[in-house]
Protein backbone atom coordinates (compact mmCIF):
# COMPACT_ATOMS: atom_id res chain seq x y z
CA UNK A 1 0.00 0.00 0.00
CA UNK A 2 2.74 2.42 0.89
CA UNK A 3 4.56 1.74 -2.54
CA UNK A 4 1.47 1.92 -4.34
CA UNK A 5 0.91 5.52 -2.68
CA UNK A 6 4.68 6.89 -3.39
CA UNK A 7 3.91 5.64 -7.29
CA UNK A 8 1.62 7.53 -7.33
CA UNK A 9 2.88 11.03 -5.80
CA UNK A 10 5.71 10.22 -8.04
CA UNK A 11 3.51 10.60 -10.76
CA UNK A 12 1.53 13.49 -9.69
CA UNK A 13 5.34 15.37 -9.70
CA UNK A 14 6.42 14.25 -13.06
CA UNK A 15 3.34 15.05 -14.34
CA UNK A 16 3.88 18.98 -12.53
CA UNK A 17 7.27 18.92 -14.24
CA UNK A 18 6.05 18.32 -17.49
CA UNK A 19 3.75 20.81 -17.67
CA UNK A 20 5.69 23.43 -16.46
CA UNK A 21 8.69 22.29 -19.35
CA UNK A 22 5.69 22.77 -21.65
CA UNK A 23 5.05 26.40 -20.82
CA UNK A 24 8.41 27.15 -20.74
CA UNK A 25 8.75 25.27 -24.91
CA UNK A 26 5.67 27.58 -25.31
CA UNK A 27 7.29 30.39 -25.18
CA UNK A 28 10.35 29.43 -27.81
CA UNK A 29 7.81 27.72 -29.66
CA UNK A 30 5.59 31.37 -30.03
CA UNK A 31 8.91 33.10 -31.47
CA UNK A 32 9.42 30.64 -33.41
CA UNK A 33 6.22 30.28 -34.86
CA UNK A 34 6.67 34.15 -34.80
CA UNK A 35 9.37 33.70 -37.33
CA UNK A 36 8.08 31.83 -39.10
CA UNK A 37 4.94 33.21 -40.46
CA UNK A 38 7.06 36.70 -40.41
CA UNK A 39 9.39 34.82 -43.13
CA UNK A 40 12.43 35.53 -40.98
CA UNK A 41 15.26 33.40 -39.71
CA UNK A 42 14.81 32.08 -36.23
CA UNK A 43 16.40 33.20 -33.48
CA UNK A 44 18.87 30.23 -32.67
CA UNK A 45 18.54 30.81 -28.69
CA UNK A 46 14.85 30.40 -29.13
CA UNK A 47 15.60 27.10 -31.19
CA UNK A 48 18.05 26.45 -28.58
CA UNK A 49 15.58 26.34 -25.63
CA UNK A 50 12.71 24.45 -28.00
CA UNK A 51 14.81 21.80 -28.46
CA UNK A 52 16.03 21.60 -25.04
CA UNK A 53 13.05 22.00 -23.29
CA UNK A 54 11.36 19.10 -26.04
CA UNK A 55 14.27 16.86 -24.94
CA UNK A 56 13.42 17.40 -21.47
CA UNK A 57 9.88 16.66 -21.75
CA UNK A 58 10.89 13.59 -23.73
CA UNK A 59 12.64 12.21 -21.08
CA UNK A 60 9.99 13.24 -18.17
CA UNK A 61 7.04 11.36 -20.48
CA UNK A 62 9.37 8.37 -20.45
CA UNK A 63 9.85 8.06 -16.96
CA UNK A 64 6.13 8.70 -16.27
CA UNK A 65 5.54 6.04 -18.50
CA UNK A 66 7.41 3.64 -16.25
CA UNK A 67 5.78 4.86 -13.04
CA UNK A 68 2.63 4.02 -14.65
CA UNK A 69 3.52 0.27 -15.38
CA UNK A 70 5.10 0.30 -12.33
CA UNK A 71 1.80 0.96 -10.55
CA UNK A 72 -0.13 -1.35 -13.16
CA UNK A 73 2.04 -4.16 -11.92
CA UNK A 74 1.11 -3.67 -8.37
CA UNK A 75 -2.56 -3.08 -9.01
Amino acid sequence: MYKKREIAKEIRMIEEEIRGLEIKRSRSQAALIEALISKQEPDETDVAYFRAFTAQIELKREQLQKRIKSLEDII
